[in-house]
């Protein structure tokens, strides 16, 4: 039996000029639900938002792209893990011949309670490991991000800061109450990126930096 070479994969065609969202999150269905995973959930609600197509394969990341009425986007979800997020976003700006500036993040966050975002042009990592990652790669941080509550955990009726309970908060599914909080969030926080899309990043956070979900509503 004669065997036919092997085709090399090329991989996607990177959409020229893309915008490109990326949302956190660590890989595979059993970290689908955690709270860490927010980012990514967020990603995907933006991806059917848009009407983008399924994702595509490449080494370090998933990416959805299409010309959208705000230009071209593409909506990337990486396949590292979180704390490798830079490894993924490097070999996504690589990819499409892109700057930092050509970013948006989704990333949870533990200094914000269950149900509410936060916009930011820039900044620091705030201590989240996939943009601490992300910055070791990279640099400064110099792109938006939309930052996705999902409080601390309480140990003694405070909130703490502990490396493990962190860890451990962080690695666990919401219960179903804080789940539909979460889920409320991140639809707005794909609604955000929409909103900063079409009509800048200080616009986005004069409508959606308010304290309470019905005011970003």
């Amino acid at each position: 039996m004669v065997r036919l070479p092997k085709l090399r994969r090329r991989g996607i065609k990177p959409l020229e000029g893309a915008r490109l969202i990326v949302g956190l999150g660590n890989p595979g269905p059993e970290y689908s639900q955690h709270r860490h995973n927010a980012g990514a959930r967020s990603a995907e609600h933006l991806r059917k938002m848009l009407k983008l197509p399924q994702p595509e394969r490449e080494s370090r990341f998933r990416v959805s792209q299409a010309e959208t009425a705000y230009g071209p986007i593409a909506v990337v979800i990486p396949r590292t893990f979180m704390n490798e997020s830079g490894k993924a976003v490097q070999s996504l700006l690589d990819r499409y011949r892109a700057e930092p500036s050509d970013l948006i993040l989704l990333v949870d966050e533990l200094d914000l309670e269950p149900g509410r975002i936060r916009i930011r042009p820039s900044g620091s990592d705030a201590g989240q490991r996939g943009m601490r990652s992300i910055r070791s790669v990279i640099g400064e941080l110099d792109f938006p991000r939309v930052r996705i509550g999902v409080g601390r955990p309480m140990v003694d009726g405070k909130g703490s800061r502990h490396p493990d309970d962190v860890a451990d908060w962080l690695l666990s599914d919401p219960s179903r109450s804080e789940r539909l909080l979460l889920h409320e969030a991140e639809t707005r926080a794909a609604e955000a990126v929409a909103h900063m899309l079409e009509h800048g990043v200080e616009s986005a956070m004069n409508l959606y930096n308010r304290s309470t979900p019905s005011a970003q509503s």
